[in-house]
């Protein structure tokens, strides 16, 4: 009478575990750049939003209120000012105000009472290599934000 084995495998082989965590690697590795990449560009554009509902903030105070405020840029914060009272907003890690057309003078945009601007201007927020426009029309009044300059 012959004898015959039954194999029950019931797990997976140290080889086949191996390879399925170096692959993991391998596909972490390919994947995790990418992300970092994305994170930095929705860090800017929540700093852009921000920046932007900042001034359209100070301009709708200005009408309600019926006095000036003000918004005085840094490289890497901004304060909204009525007098000299008024809150201090940091951009986050990594994001900073690369240029404007604000610096020029003296780094404010004032809204009048009417809620226009004393003058238009451009605001360029960087982050690693993306770029975000806030964009103030003095025609209008108008705050926009692009990805482009104008």
């Amino acid at each position: 009478m012959s004898r015959v084995k039954v194999f029950t495998h019931k797990g997976f082989s140290l080889i086949e575990v191996i390879l399925v965590i170096a692959l993991l690697g391998l596909l972490s590795t390919l994947i995790f750049p990418n992300f970092k990449g994305t994170l930095d560009k929705y860090k800017l554009e929540v700093a852009a939003q921000e920046l932007a509902q900042n001034i359209r903030l100070a301009q709708q105070k200005s009408i309600t209120e019926d006095t000036s405020y003000k918004i005085l840029l840094g490289k890497n914060n901004y304060q909204l000012l009525s007098g000299v009272k008024g809150n201090l907003f940091e951009l986050p890690l990594g994001v900073s105000i690369e240029w404007t057309t604000y610096y020029d003078l003296d780094r404010t945009i004032v809204f009048h009472p009417s809620g226009a601007p004393n003058r238009g201007g451009t605001i360029c927020l960087a982050g690693n290599d993306n770029r975000l426009y806030v964009i103030v029309s003095i025609a209008t009044g108008r705050i926009r934000i692009g990805d482009t300059p104008p």
